[in-house]
């Protein structure tokens, strides 16, 4: 069972994530709050006439995680340039991270990102400029892991020796009360931490500090008690020997559940954020650029030894030491990717825990009740554009289903045969869009 992971906690613990969120706006010189307008929604744009596939040039940012970094292995493989992107700066676009993300984002430097997109949502105080255009992957890498030289049992061993789930928590997090716990400053980092620490009864000093700074401190045994942000941080630390105290699953796996449950909110949904002006100047780009996030999940599944593309890229930008089978292991362990069907979880199905409306919802809600976003500014949709874009690949997938089955029968010239076996080529790496113009073309007299 999966949980989203809503943002609820006391206003003291948001301070970090506000002046960060604050500050970027600020550099906009925004200062009149906005209200979300009719017109703010993603607007479709006609394909391109013709059958040969524009070039685009996108200002991207990548962030230093296993499930924000993942773009690198389409950028080697030329899957992005088959769809007639490149990427500035050239050739791998920025290194980014969240100190700086919405700045440029709000400032024009960078068309898109690499994001947990409920972090833009700060800035609806002040603008409505940024967007989440789809989500790739639920991040599932929450632990509380203890240095080895502390010996420490874990909740799991609690539970086994018999237990109560409360009982457990108190008795894993006991050692914790009063001291450091090494926390990364990024929003989604706090709601776990408060909740073992409302579960717990126990209390104790929280100390925000970079994943990458972390890291190094965490390797010199000058920590004992940390919670990384990014999923290689915490697969790292793991196989160096430190303790996994207490992490998500066991959350999920042992508590208790139900409406109302204390334990919602404990999974995040990655994604890519963009500047809405920017997608609704370039809709087609945008679409062929999900178009190849959704193959290179598609790919990895099928020969995980890609992530060997992925292992130094990710490594130069994170401080990591992974193989490529340590980033698989870390993306399928703690950020399992998600393939283009399951997109139906969050758009199409209301029941579903991830169905985004439910969760942008309360998201929203605690923003507002913590005066981070002013109450009634913004709704889901005015935010989250990936239901749009992925129901528009639907509809181009299943145009050209239609028009695949109206050709399959039948004898066409060799430029005719041509462009279909190119568009059958390109909806096999989920370029709907451009597999529908040529299939259209193909069948054209």
């Amino acid at each position: 069972m999966q949980m989203i992971r809503r943002p609820v906690f006391p206003p003291s613990l948001y301070r970090p994530l506000r002046r960060l969120a604050l500050s970027a706006v600020a550099a906009a010189a925004l200062l009149v709050p906005q209200l979300a307008s009719a017109e703010d929604r993603f607007v479709p744009a006609p394909p391109e006439a013709g059958t040969d596939i524009p070039k685009a040039t996108i200002k991207f940012g990548m962030r230093p995680y296993a499930d924000n970094t993942f773009y690198y292995i389409g950028m080697k493989k030329g899957w992005f340039d088959e769809v007639g992107l490149s990427f500035d700066p050239a050739p791998y676009g920025l290194k980014a991270n969240d100190s700086n993300v919405l700045t440029l984002m709000l400032n024009g430097q960078l068309d898109m990102i690499s994001e947990y997109c409920p972090l833009i949502l700060p800035t609806y105080k002040d603008s409505h400029s940024l967007k989440c255009v789809g989500f790739t992957d639920n991040n599932q890498a929450f632990s509380i892991l203890a240095n080895p030289k502390l010996k420490l049992k874990t909740f799991k061993e609690y539970i086994a020796e018999g237990k109560s789930f409360d009982e457990a928590i108190k008795a894993t997090l006991k050692p914790l009360e009063g001291k450091t716990l090494v926390g990364a400053p990024e929003l989604s980092a706090r709601p776990f931490e408060e909740g073992l620490s409302k579960l717990s009864g126990l209390k104790w000093k929280l100390q925000v500090l970079d994943d990458s700074k972390s890291l190094v401190l965490a390797k010199a045994g000058r920590e004992d008690f940390v919670n990384p942000e990014g999923a290689p941080i915490v697969y790292t630390l793991r196989q160096a020997g430190w303790t996994d105290l207490i992490d998500i699953g066991d959350l999920v796996k042992y508590g208790p559940g139900g409406e109302g449950s204390p334990l919602e909110g404990l999974v995040d949904i990655v994604g890519v954020a963009a500047n809405g002006d920017y997608i609704n100047k370039n809709q087609n780009t945008v679409l062929r650029f999900m178009s190849v996030v959704w193959r290179i999940f598609d790919e990895t599944a099928k020969d995980p030894s890609l992530f060997d593309v992925q292992a130094p890229y990710l490594n130069s930008f994170a401080g990591t030491d992974l193989d490529g089978k340590g980033v698989a292991d870390t993306v399928n362990v703690l950020d399992p990717f998600t393939p283009f069907a399951d997109n139906k979880a969050y758009y199409d199905d209301p029941k579903n825990l991830l169905y985004y409306q439910n969760v942008w919802s309360a998201i929203i809600a605690d923003l507002e009740a913590h005066n981070i976003v002013p109450k009634g500014i913004v709704k889901p949709d005015d935010v989250v554009w990936g239901g749009p874009i992925w129901h528009q690949m639907m509809d181009y997938k299943s145009k050209s289903d239609g028009l695949f089955a109206k050709l399959g029968n039948g004898s066409l010239p060799d430029d005719k045969k041509a462009l279909l076996d190119k568009a059958k080529s390109l909806y096999n790496a989920f370029d709907f869009l451009d597999s529908y113009r040529l299939a259209l073309a193909a069948a054209s007299a």
